[in-house]
């Protein structure tokens, strides 16, 4: 039968996607790459940002649409869910998988059309994967913001990030000094258009490369102008409590429509600010050691680093008890090889640094990336290959070089092999 095709393409791709026969077309594309699926990248953009450039784009491509458009600061991994945008552009966000004749395939239509092979028992729960991986990579630091319901972590990773010069902070939380009313009052305040200074009354840490943080749900915080790799929940909701930033041209107001993201239609100006406060944990927001209690020390984890191969824990932990995402770096030393090995779960792996290969694909990492090109830095390992493959074999093909990348996986993966975050740990 004849495949078809939709009548759309990806930004500035040529690609023909496939309109159905997504559950065939997934497992056959995984079989042709020895249970790796090379996925073709998905850059977003937003109009409220400015790229901080390290995610390897052609200058020029960054605003595609000019100075006056949206302009890209992230790169969606793995994901089989769109972008919330408004930028109007077909399959934004969305994860595609190449097959070897040349085509692409949605991610979400092979995780609904075939679960079982994609995610495994955790898509009855979950009803999809449950969960990305993202570079969020902003040239100033982001505004005092939440996620109502989306948990998220970041791995701050050198090698994405050639132009940190150790100077740079992310705000968490609020002072213990920090009210409910004064919190009311900076919301109030966002509502008439006022600057409301709310990021001078946060807690803030300085970024070190090599560790993680983890964020949970209705947190206030503001990562730092660097570039993060944040897995997270399978969602785009966030709210802007910060009513002004900072950018090169100066202060900006950022507009009440990201304040008012997700609120329930109707309310009159106080209304929305009583609802809008009331979505803020408050309690947990000014803890006064919510820095030490989600700052993610890396772990190396022994079991697998010997040889050529050191393989470190980011991203970790269990809050309230149940594991969300996690993500793990590794290195690959010149010349060496190693099989990678992991829970029977979907994982998605995206390189930094290097060339190899990784199954049968070739992987290459690159710069002056243009929008439309298909790339070798990023893949997905379906929960069939990882329950049943023995692991992926990962080569160096490089003479000099180390060939670094991450991986992460969704909820549930590890269990009791993953490491405990200090929030765990904390005495009461």
């Amino acid at each position: 039968m004849a495949q078809r095709f939709l009548d759309v393409h990806l930004y500035r791709s040529t690609l023909n996607i496939l309109a159905d026969g997504a559950a065939q077309a997934v497992q056959a594309a995984a079989e042709a790459g020895g249970g790796v699926l090379r996925c073709f990248p998905s850059f977003v953009g937003r109009k409220f940002c400015l790229p901080g450039k390290n995610l390897e784009l052609a200058d020029e491509d960054y605003f595609p649409e000019g100075p006056g458009g949206w302009a890209i600061d992230e790169r969606w991994n793995g994901s089989a869910i769109l972008a919330d945008t408004g930028n109007g552009i077909h399959g934004e966000g969305l994860c595609h998988f190449h097959h070897p004749d040349g085509f692409l395939i949605p991610m979400d239509a092979a995780v609904h059309g075939a679960p079982s092979f994609m995610v495994g028992p955790m898509y009855r729960t979950l009803g999809g994967t449950g969960f990305y991986n993202k570079e969020f990579d902003n040239l100033y630091p982001l505004g005092h913001h939440s996620h109502p319901w989306k948990p998220e972590a970041y791995n701050f990773n050198a090698w994405r990030n050639k132009r940190y010069r150790n100077d740079c902070h992310t705000s968490i939380g609020l002072l213990s000094t920090f009210t409910e009313e004064m919190l009311l009052q900076a919301i109030r305040d966002f509502i008439a258009g006022k600057d409301n200074h709310i990021r001078a009354h946060a807690r803030h840490f300085l970024v070190e490369m090599g560790t993680g943080f983890f964020t949970r749900v209705r947190t206030l915080h503001g990562p730092a102008a660097v570039n993060t790799e944040e897995p997270q929940r399978d969602r785009d909701d966030f709210r802007f409590y910060q009513s002004h930033v900072l950018c090169p041209d100066g202060e900006v107001f950022l507009g009440q429509e990201l304040l008012y993201r997700h609120l329930p239609e109707g309310l009159d100006d106080e209304a929305r600010a009583q609802r809008l406060a009331s979505d803020i944990d408050l309690r947990r927001n000014q803890d006064p050691f919510i820095v030490e209690k989600h700052l993610l020390r890396p772990i190396v984890d022994k079991s697998v680093s010997e040889g050529g191969f050191r393989d470190e824990w980011r991203v970790y932990g269990k809050p309230e008890g149940d594991e969300l995402f996690s993500l793990k770096q590794f290195e690959l030393a010149p010349r060496e090889e190693t099989i990678l090995t992991g829970p029977a779960a979907l994982c998605i792996i995206h390189f930094c640094h290097g060339q190899g290969t990784i199954g049968k694909h070739k992987v290459e990492v690159k710069s002056g990336i243009r929008l439309g090109e298909p790339l070798d830095d990023e893949f997905v390992i379906p929960y069939d290959a990882a329950m049943n493959g023995g692991g992926v074999r990962l080569v160096n093909t490089s003479d000099t070089e180390p060939l670094v990348g991450t991986r992460c996986w969704g909820p549930e993966a590890w269990g009791h092999l993953l490491p405990k975050a200090p929030f765990e740990t904390w005495p009461n």
